[in-house]
């Protein structure tokens, strides 16, 4: 700003002067843009993403094995145990421990084939598998229908 504009404004706020001077405009006027303040970023989810979930298999040799294959399941992993090495008291009692932990944690219990069975946990939707027991009454289903 030049001195002579300066001494102009001041003799304007004394009242001296009868007109405010007008500044000249610059030939490189940028306007003003108002831009809103960024928000705080969130968590970034991605939507596409699939969890892996694994399926781990068991044939324990003795009841003591039973601890592991309920941590498995505590984990949120689905478990095939295979109980055809096992004598029928332990099979047995490794069967009860392993209900007994999935009612506790929700999860639910499948027999897929004589002495091997899957247990999982409640994150686990299991679809699709008939069992021995649903074969057998199917097939005695359509043997009535068919005699």
């Amino acid at each position: 700003m030049s001195n002579k504009t300066f001494f102009k404004k001041i003799l304007y706020f004394l009242g001296i002067e009868d007109e405010m001077p007008q500044e000249e405009e610059k030939g490189n006027f940028e306007p003003y843009i108002a831009r809103p303040e960024p928000k705080p970023m969130g968590r970034v989810i991605n939507i596409h993403q699939t969890n892996k979930n694994k399926v781990v298999i068991f044939k324990p040799g003795s009841f003591e094995d039973v601890r592991e294959i309920t941590n498995e399941v505590k984990n949120r992993r689905a478990v095939i145990v295979n109980l055809e090495r096992l004598d029928k008291d332990n099979a047995k009692r490794v069967l009860d421990f392993m209900a007994g932990s999935i009612f506790a944690l929700d999860g639910t219990v499948k027999k897929i084939g004589p002495g091997i069975f899957l247990f999982a946990p409640d994150n686990v939707d299991v679809a699709g598998l008939e069992t021995e027991e649903e074969n057998q009454d199917n097939s005695s289903l359509h043997a009535k229908i068919r005699g």
